[in-house]
């Protein structure tokens, strides 16, 4: 695997988190773990950048701590928040760690994954919609293949350095908040640029430290919601894989296909959902949406 230069000293590590009017609760919880696990790391420090969209200006209100730094957005969508977030910490912190507001960190993931990242540029881990933290694990690490972090998409479950992020930002036309078709894939798009520039063909990945998220009543209506986006990324993938991942994202496909099929054979809604898949799919690996943004890999060793 290829991870660039070593660091010899990584202490500081910026979160960048975005939300939006209706999430004040969460938001409040969200930064109260940040603090809370970052206290258990006295070797650490934090940098909890807040990107906070509101049409009204008003924010909820927050701890006062000078490890907080509160970004006040007109509704800009989740990849643009991320970006300011991101132009805000990038100079600040040693790592960065995209945190939603369900999202919840503990401890044992950072300071694992700490360490991960003086030998590699990311490191990433499973998820686990749970209400609790998870108890037991190890900081032993078992590397993937990099598509299979790519494909899953889970931006939020992985922790980056901040060099392996120098010159890249989401996409600020798809993704939640956008009026794009495209409800999602900005953040796997993300993920698709830093593993095909740093040429990543396996990623450390804690196995026993999964990242917490809450979870979500609303599954059924992401799904509906985010399958254009995610069939029309499956086709690209086939297009422009990351290294060596051809293979892999031939079997996911296959998987995402016959998925969709069996969606067809489950009365009208089903049908509905199952041909939106498969048609977001043809319409990826054609690369005949305009209103999507091409999946253009950058060269290995490129933007550096």
């Amino acid at each position: 695997m290829s991870s660039g230069p070593q660091m010899s000293a990584l202490t500081r590590i910026g979160f960048i988190v975005p939300a939006v009017e209706g999430e004040g609760d969460l938001l409040v919880d969200c930064v109260g773990n940040l603090l809370t696990e970052l206290s258990l790391l006295p070797h650490l420090s934090g940098l909890i950048v807040i990107c906070w969209q509101s049409a009204g200006g008003v924010a909820p209100v927050l701890p006062d701590d000078p490890r907080l730094r509160l970004l006040m957005l007109d509704r800009i969508g989740a990849s643009a928040a991320r970006n300011r977030g991101l132009d805000v910490a990038l100079d600040l912190v040693d790592a960065v760690m995209f945190t939603d507001v369900s999202v919840r960190p503990d401890a044992a993931f950072l300071a694992a994954a700490v360490t991960a990242l003086h030998d590699a540029p990311m490191v990433s881990a499973p998820v686990c919609f749970a209400n609790e933290t998870v108890a037991g694990g190890s900081d032993l690490l078992h590397p993937v293949r990099a598509g299979f972090v790519v494909f899953r998409g889970f931006i939020w479950s992985s922790l980056f350095r901040a060099d392996a992020l120098t010159g890249l930002r989401f996409d600020e036309t798809i993704g939640p908040g956008t009026t794009s078709a495209h409800q999602s894939g900005e953040d796997a798009r993300l993920l698709h640029r830093i593993v095909t520039r740093l040429g990543l063909t396996r990623i450390p990945y804690l196995q026993s430290r999964p990242v917490r998220r809450l979870p979500r009543p609303d599954l059924a209506a992401k799904e509906w919601r985010y399958a254009l986006g995610q069939g029309y990324l499956v086709g690209q993938y086939l297009r422009y894989p990351t290294s060596d991942d051809r293979p892999y994202f031939l079997f996911r496909a296959a998987l995402f296909l016959g998925r969709s099929v069996l969606l067809l054979l489950r009365g009208r809604d089903g049908r509905a959902l199952g041909c939106r898949r498969i048609g977001a799919f043809l319409s990826g690996l054609g690369g005949r949406d305009r209103t999507a943004p091409v999946l253009r890999p950058d060269p290995v060793g490129g933007g550096r």
